[in-house]
């Protein structure tokens, strides 16, 4: 079926093919080279199971074709190449069969693309990943162009699954085996340079020049035997395959720890077909990726990878309401972060000697949230100024020169409100009426500051994940009256800096810090009954947390867990009620990493081991004995269920609309394990009668009393999980 629209291929002939073809155009030129061009309805390629038939009958009707001297495999497409195979097909997979299926079929195809007789190119311009690599590995040759849009990569192990089509087997033998193993196992995407210095393709061109290029390629190939056209890499010994692989299963065991089995399968599958051969490799790729394709495991990673490609899109979406650059940002900071006690008014509080405030350079930003935000905005290309303040000081920023012309000024001082209101409304009278203020608060009412702010609609509030440099998503709370221009500006701000960006309700403690403070009052609540803290550290590791709850109290600083607490006490009452024991740390001086004692030491900000005053001074228990394994699933559901219970209210107050932006946010803010898919997720394999269950009996032992929400009661009656789509209704 030949397409009208121009592509390029003057002088080609129309291709009067047997089939009607809905997802493949085939040209052919004068010079006798067949373009066999992908173009699926839609803005992107993916290889359907429909589309692999539809390639089969091409290829069969171009090798019939006794006029055609070579094939150029193309895309139809302006931005994409392959973006691989459909992960809705897969997860449609009813069973392990259909993935044997899928994937015995493709090998099939592709093997008939990599035996072609006739000299094959393939010509990539834009996204070439997953089963878009396996095709064009099919092919003799690869050009691909030098346009940033044009990525390469296997990112299946990723999504918990293995490449289906051959990638295992064909990339080692093409790049070699441990070059093959840096793309398999890290998932990684490389650019077109890094591709050819890997040998991944053969030529870099411009994209105007694309298919003039992979013309004259497919047709020198025809001066080369058959034999002598593809490119292998040098085959490593059996010793010195063994012993990588040996190395490299043994870095998997640690770093995954069985959570992830793709990448302990993946290195089955590729050491098979390097030391028993390629056929042999072939079917063990099959039979692993019909497996793993069903697996629990794999759908959870894949239902994370749709919903955070939906949160790209109503990112993106939002950010069109602004066609104002951010070409300018004022990141306004505290000159150090006050501990508990020592606030603005409190004795033992000494202001700054200078009248001013202070721009500081880029290399002596402070360790601090606004100089860290700073720091990471800097490294994404932005325009940033760091300006220290405080709260007498801040007078001075009405003729900060910085301040005066910023896009974006980003407020990132301190949960004191007065101070922040003080500070907010000094910026606020003089930035630019096209400028978009945001604050930085882990718990303050974004409505309330808002009622003391002129041009409260360009104003909106924002929470940090810590460590903000490396938690990839942050909250963006505006308020009623909030523009959509300033929700565009703030959400273009943090897409630029590398995060994901969540929309989330004004109310006490926002989404994630609320959840969050259950665990961490859970935990301390726990190691005041007696458990031991290195035990609650351990299993929360062993449940697949990055991180153990005394660890996270460190990284946020227990002063601001302490602030964040009081206020969910004051808003949502004694079910967030401090316990006794975050007092007595903080009386004996243990904020955490950021002045190097906190629930364990710290030095020059490296974790060393837990502090022994958490024994002494605050009365908790280190134990000497190792955690008992039978307990350690009790301990980690005794923390983690409660938060279940919290994200609960939390749909049921529409801080949120929906499970799995719950689910999102748990795993990209507080590093919730990915396998498991996210926390209500989580909640729905385990039934929902079986979380209330245990909820009640960790309530039952809990002071002050807790009770199940009403959001969980309706699921029981209604017999119903959090993904039933009548809880997810509008």
């Amino acid at each position: 079926m030949i397409s009208n629209k121009s592509d390029g291929t003057e002088g080609s002939q129309a291709w009067k093919s047997k089939a009607t073809l809905q997802h493949i155009i085939v040209r052919k030129k004068r010079s006798g080279v067949a373009f066999l061009f992908l173009d699926s309805p839609g803005k992107q390629n993916f290889l359907r199971a429909e589309v692999i038939d539809e390639l089969s009958l091409a290829i069969t009707e171009v090798a019939d074709d006794p006029d055609v001297k070579a094939m150029v495999v193309i895309s139809g497409k302006a931005d994409t190449f392959v973006t691989g195979a459909d992960l809705h097909e897969i997860m449609r997979f009813s069973n392990k069969m259909d993935g044997l299926k899928l994937s015995r079929h493709g090998h099939k195809v592709f093997a008939a693309l990599a035996n072609f007789k006739r000299p094959t190119v393939a010509a990539i311009n834009g996204v070439c990943l997953g089963g878009g690599l396996e095709l064009v590995l099919c092919c003799d040759r690869r050009v691909a162009t030098d346009a940033l849009i044009t990525v390469l990569g296997l990112p299946e192990v990723r999504h918990g699954i293995v490449p289906g089509f051959g990638g295992t087997q064909r990339l080692p033998r093409q790049i070699g085996v441990r070059n093959a193993l840096e793309i398999i196992l890290g998932g990684e995407l490389v650019d077109a340079h890094r591709a050819l210095d890997m040998n991944i393709v053969d030529q870099i061109v411009p994209a105007d020049n694309l298919m003039q290029r992979a013309e004259q390629l497919a047709l020198e190939l025809l001066e080369i035997p058959l034999g002598d056209r593809k490119i292998v890499a040098p085959e490593l010994d059996a010793e010195k395959l063994s012993k990588l692989f040996s190395i490299c299963e043994r870095s998997v065991r640690i770093k995954t720890k069985g959570r992830y089995p793709a990448q302990l399968r993946v290195l089955e599958v590729m050491k098979t077909g390097l030391i028993e051969g390629m056929e042999a490799g072939i079917e063990a790729e099959i039979t692993t990726f019909a497996e793993l394709s069903v697996s629990e495991v794999a759908r959870n990673l894949i239902f994370l990878f749709f919903s955070r490609e939906l949160a790209k899109q109503t990112a993106a979406i939002a950010s069109r309401h602004s066609n104002i650059r951010l070409n300018a940002v004022s990141i306004v900071g505290l000159e150090r972060r006050l501990p508990a006690g020592t606030e603005p008014g409190n004795k033992g509080f000494n202001p700054a000697s200078s009248s001013d405030v202070n721009t500081i350079e880029a290399g002596k930003m402070p360790a601090l949230p606004g100089g860290t935000l700073a720091k990471l905005a800097i490294a994404h290309g932005l325009d940033v100024s760091f300006i220290e303040t405080n709260e007498h000081t801040h007078t001075a920023l009405r003729t900060n020169s910085n301040i005066l012309k910023a896009d974006l000024i980003i407020e990132s001082t301190t949960e004191d409100k007065d101070t922040k209101l003080k500070i907010l409304s000094t910026m606020a009278t003089v930035m630019k009426p096209d400028a978009v203020l945001v604050t930085v608060t882990s718990s303050l009412s974004i409505a309330e500051l808002a009622t003391s702010i002129p041009n409260k609609q360009n104003f909106i509030g924002m929470q940090l994940i810590h460590p903000i440099d490396k938690m990839p998503l942050a909250e963006l709370i505006p308020h009623p009256d909030t523009s959509k221009f300033a929700t565009a500006q703030a959400t273009k701000f943090v897409n630029k800096i590398g995060k994901l960006s969540a929309c989330v309700h004004d109310s006490p403690g926002f989404l994630l810090n609320r959840i969050l403070t259950v665990y961490l009052q859970q935990a301390a609540r726990m190691a005041e009954s007696g458990i031991p803290v290195n035990w609650l550290e351990q299993s929360a590791i062993n449940f697949g947390m990055p991180m153990g709850p005394f660890s996270v109290l460190d990284e946020i600083g227990l002063d601001l867990a302490q602030t964040v607490a009081t206020v969910l006490s004051e808003k949502l009452g004694d079910r967030f009620k401090v316990p006794n024991s975050l007092s007595k740390a903080l009386s004996a001086g243990m904020i955490g990493r950021e002045n190097g004692c906190g629930a364990y030491v710290w030095h020059e900000d490296k974790k060393l081991e837990l502090n022994i005053d958490l024994q002494t001074k605050v009365g908790f228990l280190i134990s000497e004995s190792s955690l008992p394994p039978e307990q350690s699933t009790k301990i980690a559901h005794a923390m983690i269920l409660p938060m279940v219970d919290e994200a609960s209210r939390c749909l049921d107050e529409r801080v949120v609309r929906r499970a799995r932006e719950i689910d999102l946010c748990m795993v990209m803010g507080i590093g919730f394990p990915s396998f498991r898919g996210g926390l209500l997720r989580y909640a729905d394999s385990l039934g929902i009668k079986q979380i209330i269950d245990e909820i009640q009996e960790i309530y039952i032992q809990t002071t002050p009393a807790h009770h199940i929400s009403d959001y969980l009661k309706r699921l029981v009656q209604e017999n119903r999980g959090f993904y039933s789509r009548a809880m997810e209704q509008n």
